[in-house]
């Protein structure tokens, strides 16, 4: 079975693109409204007054917050520097023993075939249902004695979302192969509680971790807040792991999160803002011609019209209206943008830009 892409080096090279001015950055998937108010205060205090101390390495007052939040114990919770040490944390702790094993899809977010390649595991992927995930596949591949399997939902990059009997699915599967199944929840605030499946089955008993992040939603991606749910016992041994980085969470990051739960409905409102700007870019996309993928997320995947070079497409929208766009092809979908959900502001621009770029033809020679 083929291994996921391999990230060319500097992939990330534009998160250094400045915030604001004429740059408008949607290749990231970022929270164009900002944190929660109140959150930025509590960063600058603490930072002003207890720069010079270690934060709790045990992150208790913010565990238990959390799983106030949740409404599961606060042994069920981990934390860490955001949901990408979440994911290496939980490889090294499954995937740490000779011959076992992680599965995931072909093409999503690359550090699930990142984080196992670095224990010295091959990693083990199969092909997307069209834009779906391949939820009979990864089920085959978790009854077959997978030790862990990665789940987005929903679906970086297509936006795709799961329903209840295809967690159920992969729950069963994983269950009966002995493996740990991890859905990847990043981006769940933006389909809304009714979706919560995963975490509702973790909280009736189930054998599965859900991550969240602090990054999309709650605008709080510059801090690096993310967790898991799951059973206790699962929690301890992903803990025990990440006990060789006793201070991942710093105490900016703890502050910041203690006083964005305090508004529990701020991602509703964010949520409901971006399907208005979501539907929006969806009628602009319309007018142009551009084919693109339903999404339950704040991004949308755009198919570019022929010679469909999206590489090429997308430096031209960079280089040419400053606007920045995520290009797939180093995530194995070659002709597609993944094209972040930002204001209607910022979707009148990028239409904008995609109208001049589709009527101009690239320069040659």
């Amino acid at each position: 079975m083929p291994q996921g892409p391999v990230l060319p080096p500097g992939f990330f090279a534009d998160t250094e693109i400045p915030d604001g001015g004429d740059h408008l950055r949607l290749h990231l998937n970022e929270n164009p409204y900002g944190p929660p108010p109140g959150t930025v205060d509590a960063v600058r205090d603490e930072s002003e007054h207890r720069l010079n101390r270690y934060p709790d390495a045990d992150c208790r007052e913010l565990r238990e917050a959390l799983a106030a939040h949740f409404g599961v114990g606060a042994d069920m919770v981990a934390v860490g520097n955001g949901t990408d040490e979440i994911v290496l944390v939980t490889s090294l702790t499954f995937l740490r023993e000779p011959g076992t094993s992680m599965v995931t899809t072909a093409t999503t977010f690359p550090g699930y075939v990142m984080s196992a390649a670095s224990v010295g595991r091959t990693p083990v992927t199969v092909p997307l249902d069209g834009t779906r995930l391949p939820v009979g596949a990864l089920a085959e591949r978790l009854e077959a004695g997978a030790d862990l399997a990665f789940v987005c939902n929903p679906l970086n990059p297509t936006g795709a979302l799961l329903d209840r009997a295809e967690v159920t699915r992969l729950l069963d599967a994983a269950e009966r192969g002995g493996g740990v199944v991890v859905f990847d929840e990043a981006y769940i605030d933006f389909a809304g509680p009714d979706h919560e499946f995963a975490l509702e089955a973790v909280r009736a008993g189930r054998r599965a971790l859900v991550t969240r992040t602090f990054s999309k939603a709650w605008g709080l991606a510059s801090v690096r807040m993310g967790l898991a749910v799951g059973p206790a016992e699962l929690i301890a041994r992903i803990s025990a792991t990440a006990g060789a980085l006793p201070f991942n969470v710093n105490r900016q990051a703890q502050r910041a999160v203690l006083r964005a739960l305090e508004q529990p409905e701020y991602p509703e409102r964010v949520r409901a803002a971006n399907t208005r700007v979501r539907e929006l870019l969806g009628k602009e996309l319309d007018a142009l011609g551009l084919a693109h993928t339903p999404s339950a997320s704040n991004f949308v995947m755009v198919d570019v019209p022929p010679p469909g070079d999206s590489a090429a497409f997308a430096a031209r929208l960079a280089a040419e209206h400053r606007v920045f766009v995520r290009a797939l092809d180093a995530l194995g979908m070659p002709g597609r943008l993944r094209i972040s959900v930002g204001t209607e502001a910022e979707v009148e621009r990028l239409a904008t830009a995609l109208r001049a770029v589709l009527d101009a033809p690239a320069a040659t020679g």
